[in-house]
């Protein structure tokens, strides 16, 4: 008796198995369909099982709480075969309850027929195969490989069959399904290519495992087709590639570009200079004002030569860093000192805030004078007459050392902070128009604080002035000696 399973129908009868009551569930299997309240249960048999089932109603009511479980069968018109169904009853009180279970057989073909609609209608591609010979396959498969169906395909030969895999993948499979049958395989997931009807190539990402297939060990395999994301992801690959290549390229050629016009830019400095200060003899006034803005636009040019020198270097990861212990009290005064006059002429006001006992910063020096001469600069350069910038030095401990630029200038929102970070990007400002740039400043300040494997943060807004902060990891902190 199916003890665990939930009966299919329940009818409640009475001492001749007439059904007073009839609770339906699911009929599939249950030879429950000709039966209705009014009707008798044993002209609803089978006739070689009706006397034994008169006999057990009698006994059944002759007593209540007796149970009795049987198998009987239900005729089928159409030459079909009965259906055998266990059933349970039980007496109560005069009467009979009858719990009908399913035709085990029925369920069963009704299971097998669901699954292989499943198989059969599944867009993924299901195969079951020995070494050198298919077993099973279905429709997903064929069209996966530019066949109209499995019997299109399964009427070819098994060589033929066997062919669709990619010849430089055939070892892969045959070593596979060989490990997977002796229960060896280290992974049941992996990726081959298949060749399609048209020549083309199918790659396919296979989930598998071992099964047994009419009494013999096989290997079952669920197959996708991934073509779609392999070339994608070989498009990125070659994008990839292609982008790198582009970068090196530059990179290259700014570093060559850089050093070929130093050259030239240093005679004309050198010269112009030595007309402008009338070393070798007096000149007329009007030529020497132009010496002097030939050496002036001249050393713009080298500065952004330099800068642009300094950003190829570390695009390509050439610059390195030659790092020593800096006392930050001393750097930030050399830095102050370097930019007083260009802070006096517009009228700007240079203040510090550090401590004393700050313990020393193991970087390198020149990267970091320029980083902080690279976040002043930007300060006084957008903060209007009248205005302030300060430069703080925190000890933030185990957050490590904070280096503070605060302006009160013109401010940035998001969208301007983005550009001011980007290469050769430069905020459109009246400030900014009166003086000179080359929009690599910031960039190439972000990068050396990298390069410390530090991070630059930015807190600004539209009117309020900057503050930017440099923080380096507590483990570049030199604890000065007790």
């Amino acid at each position: 008796m199916q003890e665990d399973a939930a009966p299919a129908v329940r009818a409640l009868i009475d001492g001749t198995g007439t059904v007073l009551a009839l609770e339906v569930g699911d009929r599939s299997g249950v030879a429950a369909h000709g039966l209705a309240v009014g009707a008798r249960l044993s002209a609803q048999v089978a006739p070689q099982d009706r006397p034994f089932l008169e006999t057990t109603l009698a006994w059944l009511t002759a007593e209540d709480d007796r149970m009795a479980n049987m198998v009987l069968h239900f005729p089928r018109g159409g030459g079909k075969s009965p259906f055998v169904n266990e059933v349970q009853l039980r007496s109560d009180q005069g009467l009979i309850e009858v719990r009908f279970f399913a035709d085990p057989r029925i369920a069963a073909r009704r299971a097998a027929k669901q699954m292989r609609r499943v198989v059969e209608g599944s867009h993924q591609g299901i195969v079951v195969r020995t070494n050198d010979r298919v077993l099973y396959l279905n429709d997903g498969f064929a069209r996966m490989i530019g066949y109209a169906d499995a019997r299109e395909l399964t009427a070819l030969s098994q060589e033929t069959i066997n062919g669709v895999i990619h010849p430089d993948d055939i070892g892969l499979i045959v070593g596979r399904i060989d490990a997977r049958m002796r229960g060896h395989e280290p992974a049941p997931h992996y990726e081959f290519r298949l060749i399609h009807r048209d020549g083309s190539i199918v790659w396919a990402d296979a989930q598998a495992a071992r099964v047994i297939w009419d009494g013999i060990p096989a290997s079952l395999s669920w197959i996708t087709d991934i073509t779609a994301r392999k070339m994608a992801e070989e498009a990125m690959i070659r994008a990839k590639e292609a982008a790198e290549f582009a970068n090196r390229a530059k990179t290259e050629f700014l570093a060559n570009m850089s050093h070929e016009l130093r050259t030239p830019l240093n005679a004309i400095l050198g010269f112009s200079e030595i007309i402008a200060n009338e070393m070798f003899g007096a000149c007329k006034p009007q030529y020497a004002a132009y010496a002097r803005d030939i050496h002036t636009s001249g050393t713009f040019l080298l500065e952004l030569i330099n800068d642009v020198l300094d950003l190829a270097k570390l695009e390509a990861g050439k610059l390195e860093l030659h790092e020593s212990d800096v006392a930050l009290p001393v750097l930030v005064e050399q830095c102050l000192s370097l930019l007083k006059v260009k802070a006096d002429e517009g009228q700007v006001t240079l203040s510090h805030d550090i401590a004393a006992d700050l313990p020393a910063l193991k970087a390198d020096p020149r990267a970091l004078r320029q980083v902080l001469l690279n976040l002043l600069t930007n300060a006084i350069k957008f903060t209007p007459e009248g205005g302030a910038v300060r430069v703080s030095v925190r000890d933030e401990g185990s957050k490590g050392l904070a280096i503070c630029v605060h302006d009160s200038g013109i401010g940035m929102s998001g969208a301007e902070i983005k550009v001011a970070l980007s290469p050769f990007g430069q905020i459109d400002s009246a400030l900014s128009r009166r003086h000179q740039g080359t929009g690599l400043g910031l960039p190439i300040t972000h990068s050396l604080i990298r390069l410390h494997d530090g991070e630059l943060l930015i807190d600004s807004s539209p009117g309020k002035g900057t503050t930017m902060t440099a923080i380096f990891p507590a483990r570049r902190r030199i604890e000065k000696a007790a």
